[in-house]
């Protein structure tokens, strides 16, 4: 398993390329977001390292400030199983399951919506103040110089 850091997320993937079907993806993928303190988030992030390389996990990603949050991607037919891993690893219930990109089934469960995107606006607002969000948003919307 390797990290990749940029200015918001540390992704966390395996070290081998898998063959993920597209279409599949597309329509059945998503993740469990876990929300908690930074420190118990890499504790989690670093008890994922393995199962991330063997495959029980496929990948996931966190949240750099604090408060923090986990991303952790499977297909929705394992997302229970996935959850039994997570909260075994010592996860907290501050959670939602999110769609990637089938916003369609997303909109299907409007609690889970609105608490999903309640708790991510409240966790940069936390992380970063109103001012240092405002500036956060100007600096991910700034056009990149290649």
């Amino acid at each position: 398993m390797h990290e990749v850091k940029d200015i918001l997320w540390t992704w966390l993937l395996p070290d081998a390329e898998r063959d993920i079907n597209r279409e599949e993806w597309i329509r059945y993928g998503g993740k469990w977001i876990i929300f908690d303190k930074k420190d118990r988030i890499v504790a989690l992030a670093e008890k994922l390292r393995l199962l991330i390389d063997s495959g029980k996990i496929q990948s996931a990603k966190y949240w750099n400030e604090d408060p923090s949050a986990i991303c952790v991607y499977s297909l929705d037919r394992d997302k229970e199983k996935v959850w039994d891993i997570l909260k075994g690893l010592g996860a907290g219930n501050d959670k939602v399951w999110e769609y990637d990109y089938a916003w369609d089934k997303n909109i299907q469960n409007p609690i889970n919506f609105m608490y999903s995107w309640f708790s991510k606006i409240k966790t940069i607002l936390q992380s970063y103040g109103l001012a240092g969000t405002l500036r956060l948003i100007k600096e991910i919307l700034r056009p990149r110089q290649d």
